[in-house]
């Protein structure tokens, strides 16, 4: 997957048709501080923009250590691969283009890569900056990372089997990420789906661990996440949790006898209806329903996450559809 390490660090950072936000992003990187003996590179993964994405990378070329990449084919995940296959770092750090990191973030990852050279992966909180105003606050505390943001506090230690990173703001050795196989194509945002899907950085997190890595959390390593007004809608934020909730049932193994109906277990269905049930009684009691409505959503992604995974991997004697 990859070449020969010649550089101590790799971000690899994949944009699609957000050359605005971009240029801001590669602006605070510009910020970020490095020692003279201290080799990283930027590996910008264009994923087919159509904007003026180019011109924004071209205006950083002689500020910055870019590398570019180019996935004709749509979706994160293809894109970080093809970053990864671009990358010659001994640590690869993943970012987006829409942040802002501290000053000392290259520095805090690569201090930590060689405290803990092996055994492990890191990751660092994310502080959303919302584009006007954020989520209602009882919305805020439902929504997904990615919106609300992540913090665990200021102190260094190792996950619990609960936690995983953001995808904005986590770093792993090259040689961990290849043994590993790199992300999952089938799963992550792309806009060719024509519905909401996740779970890409999870996915490869669950196979770093059955590897026997351990994620380290660094609280010093922050960074500002930009959040659009559009994605602080219950909407938004529904279908995150939505998602979420599809690729779960889709890993999850069910254990025998399980009826199934249409793809999906016949309790999941009983979930879902008990749970519209619960939030239209909400509604019609004038509650926002906010709690309700995002657990109605998630049983529904359940009901879609089974179904695509009984595609994938139908019971014996059924031919794959």
């Amino acid at each position: 997957m990859a070449q020969a390490p010649e550089v101590d660090l790799s971000v690899v950072l994949c944009t699609w048709n957000n050359a605005a936000r971009l240029r801001q992003t590669l602006e605070a990187f510009c910020d970020c501080k490095a020692p003279v003996s201290f080799r990283w590179e930027l590996v910008l993964v264009n994923n087919n923009c159509t904007d003026d994405t180019p011109q924004a990378v071209e205006d950083f070329s002689g500020r910055l250590p870019v590398v570019e990449a180019f996935e004709p084919e749509s979706g994160l995940s293809k894109a970080r691969n093809a970053g990864l296959q671009k990358a010659r770092g001994q640590l690869v750090l993943f970012a987006d283009d829409d942040v802002r990191p501290c000053p000392e973030w290259l520095m805090h990852y690569w201090d930590a890569y060689r405290n803990r050279p092996s055994g492990y992966y890191f990751g660092g909180p994310v502080r959303s900056e919302f584009e006007s105003k954020p989520p209602p606050e009882d919305l805020l505390r439902l929504a997904t990372p990615s919106v609300r943001g992540l913090n665990w506090g200021e102190q260094e230690r190792v996950l619990n089997a609960q936690e995983y990173f953001i995808g904005a703001n986590w770093a792993c050795s090259m040689d961990e990420l290849v043994r590993a196989g790199g992300f999952n194509d089938a799963l992550g945002l792309n806009p060719s789906m024509g519905q909401v899907r996740v779970g890409e950085e999870t996915d490869l997190m669950i196979r770093l661990r059955r590897n026997g890595l351990q994620g380290w959390y660094l609280p010093q390593a922050e960074l500002v996440h930009f959040v659009p007004e559009g994605k602080c809608t219950l909407r938004h934020i529904a279908g995150r949790e939505e998602a979420s909730q599809a690729y779960r049932a889709a890993t999850a193994i069910e254990e025998p006898p399980v009826v199934m109906l249409w793809g999906a277990p016949r309790w999941v269905y009983r979930m879902a209806f008990g749970r519209w049930l619960r939030w239209i009684w909400a509604k019609l009691r004038g509650s926002k329903g906010y709690p309700e409505y995002l657990l109605y959503r998630g049983a529904l992604g359940s009901i879609r996450g089974y179904r695509e995974a009984s595609r994938w991997h139908p019971a014996p004697g059924e031919k794959k559809r």
